[in-house]
């Protein structure tokens, strides 16, 4: 695998000690890993073996451990099956571990998008509020 950029593992750092990115890094962020979804295929091929995860909500701890439980990438790959933001109080630090995890290893992870990842759903179950609070704008939700 490629060596891991200082700025992927500093942001892997803010995230993992329950901090979120700066703003200007996620600009940056959305952009990078933008660019690998535009490349993939909507329908994915995927390897065996590979652990399948259902809804995460925000669950940010919840996701930590299953990748203590599960394995950490890229000794094991995983598919989410969507529904990464609302409803838990951690949706942006959720999002942007799984973008980062998805930047560095984008073979090993593989990100469905859920009904929650719509623009319309996130203004209603927390999301766009989530947003607000931690970044004071709403740039990033836009983003």
């Amino acid at each position: 695998a490629a060596e891991m950029s200082s700025k992927e593992e500093e942001w892997l750092d803010t995230l993992k000690s329950g901090k979120c990115i700066s703003e200007r890094d996620l600009r940056i962020l959305c952009e990078r890993v933008k660019e690998i979804l535009i490349e993939e295929n909507n329908v994915q091929p995927v390897k065996a073996p590979v652990t399948i995860c259902g809804d995460i909500h925000g669950q940010f701890y919840d996701l930590i451990e299953l990748f203590n439980q599960g394995g950490e990438i890229p000794d094991t790959s995983y598919i989410f099956m969507g529904d990464f933001v609302d409803r838990g109080y951690n949706s942006v630090e959720t999002l942007e571990l799984l973008m980062v995890l998805k930047l560095r290893y984008p073979g090993k992870i593989t990100l469905l998008r859920g009904n929650h990842e719509s623009l319309q759903v996130t203004s209603v179950y927390g999301f766009y509020d989530e947003i607000l609070r931690k970044y004071g704008n709403s740039n990033p939700w836009k983003y």
